[in-house]
């Protein structure tokens, strides 16, 4: 396990968050800019980002092998949408506050720190299994994701009741994220030749992704304050289960039926991964309270560093 490329990407990250916090200290980064910030990454970044994966990957992975990660892919994020509705009743989350564990449990950082983690531990070829993984994440989450972030809006938005906006609508699932995952997987599947002014404006859009993200959590780690970082212990027992006993679960389960290291490595990775920014973008865009999710993002950044490592040894 390469210990330096992950306390490399810890690093990068308290920066970027750093910067946000500061901004928000000095009264630039308020909650409308944040609001801001967070439609454009969800609607606009993230989307290019998920194209920008498409264009560039320059090897096409056999039917076989897509068929596979897909399958191993699709276990994992099954088992951890299970879990986010089984673990947090069972430890006693407050309903208000599920849909954050929901959100933790099935999003994790697969494109920012899963990336160049499997990278670096497993080399380039591991890099197709994490790519699946970020498209079957953000298909999800453009779906199932949203949905839960509505109805918790709906359920639990500030000011009572619908929050004076219309109920969820199917006609909201078609949004920029899954138009950008359905385009994304024409091209990959295609390999058409685009032209160069459209490469280079997703690039630079994508590029833009990760560090109006962790802006915006920097900024809201501002909002709530360090000392409320720490004091959530129902959250320690959360990532505890979340980044030890599930991917470990998963892992075994897997053993059973797979016996290709480099499959059960990124799997491993990508199962034991923080927190993604992108549910927190979503939260702090139509209005809820994001607080506590940006406190479990942050707090699963700093123990990652221990956790993967030790899902790697049940390999």
């Amino acid at each position: 396990m390469s210990m330096l490329t992950l306390v490399t990407e810890m690093g990068v990250i308290f920066v970027l968050v750093m910067i946000g916090y500061y901004a928000c200290k000095r009264g630039v980064l308020t909650p409308e800019p944040q609001k801001a910030c967070s439609w454009i990454v969800v609607n606009v970044c993230n989307p290019c980002m998920m194209l920008n994966a498409a264009i560039s990957l320059e090897y096409r992975m056999p039917v076989s092998t897509l068929l596979r990660a897909l399958l191993v892919s699709g276990f994992m994020f099954l088992t951890l949408i299970a879990a986010a509705y089984i673990v947090p009743p069972v430890i006693r989350i407050p309903p208000n506050e599920r849909y954050t564990f929901k959100m933790l449990s099935i999003f994790g950082n697969i494109g920012f720190i899963g990336l160049p983690v499997c990278s670096a531990v497993l080399g380039n070829e591991s890099l197709i299994y994490v790519t699946v993984g970020c498209l079957l994440y953000n298909l999800i989450f453009y779906t199932q994701g949203i949905y839960i972030l509505d109805k918790a809006r709906r359920t639990f938005g500030e000011g009572g009741g619908d929050n004076g906006k219309k109920g969820f609508d199917l006609r909201d699932l078609l949004n920029m994220g899954t138009i950008g995952s359905v385009a994304a997987v024409f091209i990959y599947l295609l390999d058409p030749q685009l032209p160069m002014l459209v490469n280079d404006v997703v690039r630079y859009l994508a590029e833009a992704t990760v560090f109006l993200s962790m802006a915006v959590l920097g900024a809201s780690l501002a909002m709530s304050g360090f000392k409320a970082l720490f004091g959530n212990r129902r959250m320690y027992l959360f990532l505890l289960i979340r980044m030890l006993v599930l991917p470990i679960f998963i892992i075994t389960v897997l053993k059973q039926f797979i016996s290709d290291p480099l499959v059960l490595g990124s799997i491993a990775i990508m199962s034991s991964l923080p927190g993604g920014n992108l549910p927190l973008m979503r939260a702090k865009e139509t209005g809820l309270e994001g607080s506590e999710l940006s406190q479990g993002i942050l707090l699963s950044t700093a123990v990652c560093i221990f956790t993967i490592p030790v899902v790697c040894l049940f390999l």
